[in-house]
């Protein structure tokens, strides 16, 4: 028997038990009259029947489903995903799961399992909201979110607000706010949590969720609960929840400080900075607010090869405006944090399109330096481009000089400096540190510049000046 014979053999097979299984689920129409007072044994019997016999027809799946190539699976699953039976429709999605994990499922068998969100059945909502992580097909968080507001089976409202802790959207903020007062308050809180701290809302929204929370916090005193009042709270909700970052429960303490972080209410967790166990907290608040003074709170709590604090620092320096961004860059540089430096400088820089000239200048004046020193000569050169014609300021000339020279881009170098002097001067400085170096950029001086050299010049480099007329005869 060839494959494409044993494959419908097996495709005929079982839909052939499907058939039989149906038609056994209800009994014929008779034509007497009909019995009203059934005896509730004959009716547990057929009910077994009918029950047993379904199992069989999902193990007859299980069993010869596997031996049916991917080809007439796809073929099959439309018709086993819209079978009337919740078993098969199950089994049908767990079918498409093995597909998508084989990369084989296509978009429609992918949009037919996010339709099972609405299925009567909840076994199959479970079944489909358990693959929802895997799927990413247009629409489908805005659908999963209306699912959510319309789910009233708990082990489905758990996965779907899991979904929304991993992608979060704007559009399943009100159905888990509705959730807050039911079993899944929980649940519900740790997804609100997320949902916020990526999409802003008003200020009424505020206010209810608040409510909402205080009100459950009454009957169920949930860390999670306690992280959104002080996430949310106004100044006077805040001020009454410091008392728990004091508290003899550890779950309490970092869900009050977690709270405050996410809102920058940070005065509280920067006084406690000193315990470990708020710290990062404190970091993490003044991230959450803009401005100079932020950054020199953050200073306060530098920690020496602290990457949490090297974060923080970053996030908050790129956030200033440029005079400020230079104060913060003199503060780091007094702690000879370089590395740090030019990692904020370089991002600025690749974020500058709204910089007007002046501010480029003075990031660049910065920047440039640092890359020299790091070893990045040609990446200072390409960021002066930037620059083009109006690159005739002295300052600008000279990091343009600094850094061909440690290029080697010597036509670059003199495009920057075409006179001897300032080459004169770096060949100095290099000729203790260098020495090799040194010898190029005196070589590139003769064969550039030798015209225009002084007889000083001449001594200083030990360039021999020879009389031509010596050698004519008289």
């Amino acid at each position: 028997m060839n494959a494409n014979v044993r494959h419908h053999v097996l495709a005929l097979t079982i839909a052939g038990c499907g058939f039989i299984i149906a038609s056994c689920e209800a009994p014929p129409e008779v034509t007497q009259p009909r019995v009203t007072n059934l005896d509730s044994t004959v009716v547990a019997q057929q009910t077994k029947i009918i029950k047993d016999l379904r199992l069989r027809l999902l193990e007859s799946y299980m069993l010869h489903w596997p031996l049916v190539s991917s080809e007439y699976q796809h073929d099959l699953l439309p018709s086993l995903l819209h079978d009337q039976f919740p078993e098969l429709r199950a089994f049908g999605i767990e079918r498409v799961a093995v597909l998508l994990r084989d990369g084989e499922a296509t978009e429609e068998e992918l949009q037919f399992v996010v339709n099972h969100l609405r299925d009567l059945s909840p076994t199959v909502r479970l079944a489909a909201a358990q693959l929802l992580p895997e799927i990413n097909i247009a629409g489908l968080s805005e659908y999963v979110a209306n699912s959510l507001a319309h789910e009233n089976d708990q082990l489905v409202i758990e996965e779907e607000l899991s979904f929304f802790r991993t992608r979060p959207n704007p559009k399943a903020i009100e159905p888990t706010i509705a959730l807050l007062s039911y079993a899944s308050v929980n649940s519900a809180a740790d997804t609100l949590i997320v949902l916020l701290s990526s999409n802003k809302i008003s200020d009424d929204t505020k206010q209810r969720i608040v409510k909402t929370v205080q009100k459950r916090r009454r009957t169920i005193n949930l860390p999670s609960l306690i992280t959104l009042e002080s996430m949310l709270g106004d100044q006077n909700v805040k001020r009454k929840l410091i008392r728990l970052l004091n508290h003899q429960n550890k779950e309490i303490r970092t869900a009050v400080a977690r709270g405050f972080a996410s809102s920058g209410f940070a005065d509280p967790l920067i006084e406690r900075a000193n315990n470990p166990e708020f710290y990062e907290y404190a970091l993490s608040a003044l991230q959450e607010r803009a401005g100079i003074e932020s950054f020199e709170e953050l200073m306060d709590l530098y920690k020496p090869e602290n990457e949490s604090w090297r974060m923080a620092a970053f996030a908050v320096a790129t956030k200033l405006d440029t005079s400020s961004l230079l104060r913060a860059d003199d503060m780091l540089r007094k702690i000879k944090m370089n590395e740090l430096r030019l990692f904020i400088l370089n991002s600025i820089w690749d974020n500058a399109e709204e910089k007007n000239h002046a501010d480029l200048k003075a990031i660049a004046k910065r920047a440039v330096p640092l890359m020299i020193s790091s070893g990045d000569a040609v990446g200072a050169l390409q960021l002066l481009d930037v620059f083009g014609e109006s690159l005739i300021d002295e300052d600008l000339l000279s990091l343009r000089f600094a850094a061909a020279i440690s290029a080697s881009a010597w036509d670059a170098a003199a495009d920057a400096q075409s006179t001897p002097g300032p080459w004169i001067i770096v060949w100095q400085s290099t000729l203790q540190t260098d020495p090799i170096a040194a010898a190029v950029i005196k070589q590139q001086i003769t064969l550039r510049f030798e015209d225009l050299l002084t007889p000083s010049q001449r001594e200083l480099l030990g360039i021999v000046q020879v009389d031509a007329t010596q050698n004519q005869e008289p």
